[in-house]
């Protein structure tokens, strides 16, 4: 009987895939297939490719200020981020595979902005593939691969429970980073009180044009659930919620269709789409996750 897990897009949450898979190998459950959506796709390329514990470092190690400085802005194209820096940076701490090399069956899923279709990820760079399917929509520039424009897999498929059937799982552990986040997330952005200044990524010296783009993005790493107030939410509050609750309706529809034998939700409530350098934090709440399922893992030993 083969395992399989399925880790689901959601940003900077995604870190608790991390946790998650470090509790379940306490249990002595290490998945044989590995399939992923959008961040979830790098944790589970890195998971693949025996280099868990380099990207587990580098994770821990990002501040805030490193989050600001790995955002590279464009005056063109389909989203506000190339995100070709990031990815730089990711490939300075794990090696390239072709995925048809890797030590465990992997994919990744992405969407056809073209014709809307899931694409399976299965053939070749294994970055590029963690690429292509983390182009968040309006956030991140699509990717071209195989002939198309690619974009964030949590558009068609935010935990990628089918793709892990068809690489031979008998059994599929889903990570679903998606449902507590509209159940819990009820904080609200304060209008006054604490040093505004702290919570500012640092500045960078740059030209007018640019400050402009540093000031867009600035309000996306700090925006928040919009207010239960009569304030008109601002753009990157609409944006963040209205991909929460597209990807918990996704979800919640393709995993009625395809269940996972066991879904694994961490409970997240203060923590933001663009949170990378709160790592740590994530990580544990993986970890407490699986912690809760104890019983259930009976199962898969």
């Amino acid at each position: 009987m083969k395992l399989g897990i399925a880790l689901g897009s959601g940003s900077a949450r995604a870190w608790s895939h991390i946790g998650v898979i470090r509790a379940l190998a306490e249990y002595d459950i290490r998945p044989h297939i590995v399939t992923g959506a959008s961040a979830g796709a790098l944790v589970g390329a890195a998971y693949a490719s025996n280099q868990l514990d380099e990207l587990e470092i580098w994770a821990r190690e990002l501040t805030k200020t490193d989050v600001w400085r790995l955002l590279d802005a464009t005056f063109s194209g389909g989203g506000v981020m190339r995100g070709d820096r990031l990815m730089a940076a990711v490939a300075t701490r794990l090696k390239d595979h072709d995925i048809e090399s890797l030590a465990r069956p992997f994919g990744a899923v992405a969407a056809d902005i073209s014709t809307g279709r899931e694409v399976w990820l299965r053939e070749g760079s294994m970055l590029d593939a963690v690429r292509a399917s983390s182009g968040l929509p309006g956030l991140f520039t699509p990717m071209r691969n195989g002939g198309r424009w690619l974009i964030d897999g949590g558009v068609v498929n935010p935990v990628p429970v089918s793709l892990c059937r068809a690489l031979g799982a008998d059994y599929v552990i889903a990570v679903n980073l998606n449902q507590s986040t509209l159940q819990r997330n009820a904080v609200v952005r304060s209008s006054g009180g604490g040093d505004a200044s702290a919570q500012k990524p640092e500045r960078i010296t740059a030209s007018e044009p640019v400050n402009k783009w540093i000031n867009v993005l600035d309000e996306f790493l700090n925006s928040r659930r919009p207010d239960p107030d009569d304030r008109e939410p601002g753009l990157f509050e609409v944006m963040s919620a209205t991909i929460n609750i597209m990807q918990d309706h996704i979800t919640r529809s393709r995993m009625g269709g395809d269940p996972a034998d066991l879904v694994v939700t961490p409970r997240f409530d203060d923590y933001q789409m663009m949170d990378f350098h709160r790592a740590a934090e994530a990580i544990d709440l993986g970890y407490a996750a699986v912690q809760r399922l104890s019983a259930d893992l009976a199962a898969f030993v």
